[in-house]
C-alpha cells in the first residue's frame, strides 16, 4: 500500500485547487442554453472530477489516507447533487439560466469551502465519543450486543400490530404508506416508539465485524445475517432510502477497516458491494409508492440511476431568494437541531424552517429537497453557504480521529457510522441530524450490553 503522496495536510490544499479550477473550467464552458436534457452533463462531469481528483488520486494508489472522511464527503457531492446531472436526467426548463448558472457556482464553491474545511487541526473529539469507539469489540461482545439491536430495532414494527409476526411480515413489500407503523408529520406519544430502530442501524456493521472476526460460515455468523436481512427489509419497507444506504454503507466500510491492508481483490468486492447497495436503493424507489406487484406489472418509471432532482431545486432556490422571498436567517438551523425534541413537550414546535420551496412553486402533495447546500443558501444566501460547507469538511476532519481511537480493526464501528451520517447529511441538515442517532442508540446499548463485563474487566 503507497503511502498518501500529497501528505494530508497538502491533500486538503491540493483537494480545494482542484475543486476550484473544475469549477472553473464547468463555468466556463456552460452552455447558451443549458436547460435541455443532458445539456449540462460534461460540465457536471468536469465538477465532478475536480471534487473527487483528491479521492480517487488515493484509491488509485492505496494510500492509507482512502479511508478519510472527506473522500467520502466527496462523493456525496456528486452522488447526492451532480450524479442526475452527470447522467442528463431529465430537463432544466422548471429554472432559469442564470439561476442554473448560479447553482453550478453554488456547488463549485461549497465544495472548494469543504476541503478548506480539512486545512488545519482537527477539533476534539467529545469524552463519550471516544470511550464508545475505543472500546474494543471481541466476537463474545459483538454475540450480546446483536440480539439487543435486533430486538430494540424491531420493537416498533412489531408493537404497531399487537405482536402479531405473520401480520407484521406481510406489510414486507407493500407501498410506503400501507404499513400501521407509518407516521404522519405529527406524532404523538407513539412517536418514542418509532425511535427503536435506530438501535437496528448498527446491525449490518456488527455483522460485517462479526464475520471478519469469526468467518461467514460459522452459525453465528448466519444467524447476525439472518437478524440483519429482516432488520433491513422492514427499514426498506419504509422507502428512506438514505437510511439503506447508511446501514450498508457502514457495514462496507467496517468490513474494509476490519481487515488490514488495502489490496486489490478487497478493493472490487467494496466496489461490487456498492454497486449491489445502488441498484437495492433504485429497487426501493421502484417499490415504495407502488408496492412490489404493480411494479413488476408495470415496470419502473426511470432509466438511469435515479438520486433526487437537488439541482434542479437548489437553482429554484437561487431564483427565489432574495428576489421574491426574504432569507430565513436562523430558522433553518434552529429548525434542525431541535428536530429530536418530542412534540408532545413543545405543541407549537416549527412545521417548518420558514421557506416551503413546494408552496412558492404552486406544488401540492410534495416535499422537495434541494440539498444542505440550498438550506444554507436560504439562511443566509452565498456567505451561509460557504460557512456550511466549510464547517461540513471541518466535520469530517474531527471525524477521522474516530479512526485512530477505533483502532482500526478492532472497532471500526463509530468511524464508519460518523462517515455516512456525514454522506447522507449533505441531503439535508435534518439527516445530519436525525441519522446520528444510531450513534447515541449505539452507545446506549453498548453501556447497557458491556457494562457488566467490563466492571469484572
Amino acid at each position: 500500500m503507497a503511502a498518501d503522496a500529497f501528505g494530508e495536510k497538502s491533500a486538503a490544499t491540493v483537494g480545494l485547487v482542484a475543486s476550484a479550477l473544475g469549477t472553473l473550467v464547468a463555468l466556463g464552458l456552460f452552455p447558451a442554453d443549458p436547460s435541455p436534457q443532458g445539456a449540462l452533463s460534461w460540465n457536471a462531469t468536469i465538477m465532478s472530477l475536480g471534487i473527487l481528483f483528491v479521492p480517487l488520486f488515493r484509491v488509485i494508489r492505496r494510500s492509507p489516507t482512502m479511508m478519510n472522511t472527506e473522500n467520502f464527503v466527496a462523493f456525496g457531492y456528486v452522488y447526492w447533487i451532480l450524479l442526475d446531472l452527470v447522467q442528463g436526467a431529465y430537463n432544466l426548463r422548471d429554472a432559469t439560466d442564470d439561476s442554473l448558472r448560479a447553482a453550478m457556482l453554488a456547488v463549485g464553491l461549497s465544495a472548494t469551502a469543504m476541503w478548506a474545511g480539512v486545512i488545519g487541526t482537527p477539533w476534539r473529539l467529545p469524552k463519550w465519543l471516544i470511550e464508545v469507539a475505543s472500546r474494543p469489540l471481541d466476537a463474545g461482545t459483538i454475540k450480546r450486543i446483536l440480539p439487543a439491536c435486533f430486538a430494540l430495532g424491531m420493537l416498533n414494527y412489531a408493537y404497531a400490530v399487537g405482536f402479531n409476526l405473520p401480520e407484521m411480515f406481510s406489510y414486507l413489500g407493500a407501498n410506503r404508506w400501507a404499513a400501521p407503523w407509518g407516521r404522519g408529520q405529527l406524532g404523538g406519544w407513539g412517536s418514542f416508539l418509532d425511535q427503536m430502530p435506530y438501535f437496528g442501524y448498527v446491525l449490518p456493521s456488527l455483522t460485517a465485524l462479526l464475520i471478519v472476526k469469526r468467518g461467514f460460515m460459522r452459525f453465528e455468523s448466519l444467524m447476525a445475517l439472518a437478524a440483519t436481512s429482516i432488520m433491513l427489509l422492514f427499514l426498506s419497507q419504509g422507502g428512506g432510502r438514505r437510511i439503506i444506504g447508511v446501514t450498508v454503507g457502514a457495514a462496507i466500510i467496517v468490513w474494509v477497516q476490519a481487515q488490514p491492508g488495502m489490496k486489490v481483490k478487497k478493493l472490487m468486492t467494496s466496489l461490487v458491494a456498492v454497486i449491489a447497495l445502488l441498484w437495492a436503493m433504485q429497487f426501493m424507489l421502484n417499490i415504495r409508492t407502488q408496492g412490489y406487484q404493480s411494479f413488476v406489472e408495470n415496470g419502473s418509471e426511470y432509466d438511469y440511476l435515479h438520486v433526487d432532482d437537488n439541482f434542479l431545486r437548489l437553482a429554484q432556490t437561487i431564483q427565489l431568494i432574495p428576489a421574491e422571498h426574504d432569507y430565513v436567517y436562523s430558522k433553518q438551523v434552529v429548525f434542525a437541531v431541535i428536530r429530536p425534541v418530542p412534540r408532545v413537550f413543545w405543541p407549537s414546535k416549527p412545521l417548518d424552517p420558514g421557506f416551503d420551496l413546494p408552496a412558492l412553486l404552486g406544488m401540492k402533495g410534495v416535499s422537495l429537497s434541494s440539498s444542505i447546500l440550498g438550506e444554507w443558501y436560504i439562511s443566509y444566501g452565498w456567505l451561509a453557504l460557504l460557512v456550511g460547507a466549510w464547517l461540513h469538511g471541518r466535520l469530517a476532519l474531527t471525524a477521522n480521529q474516530l479512526r485512530e481511537h477505533g483502532r482500526h480493526v478492532q472497532n471500526p464501528i463509530v468511524f464508519a457510522l460518523a462517515i455516512m451520517i456525514l454522506v447522507s447529511g449533505m441531503r439535508s441538515m435534518q439527516d445530519l441530524v436525525i441519522m446520528s442517532y444510531a450513534i447515541f442508540a449505539w452507545w446506549g446499548v453498548n453501556r447497557l450490553v458491556t457494562k457488566r463485563t467490563l466492571g469484572a474487566a
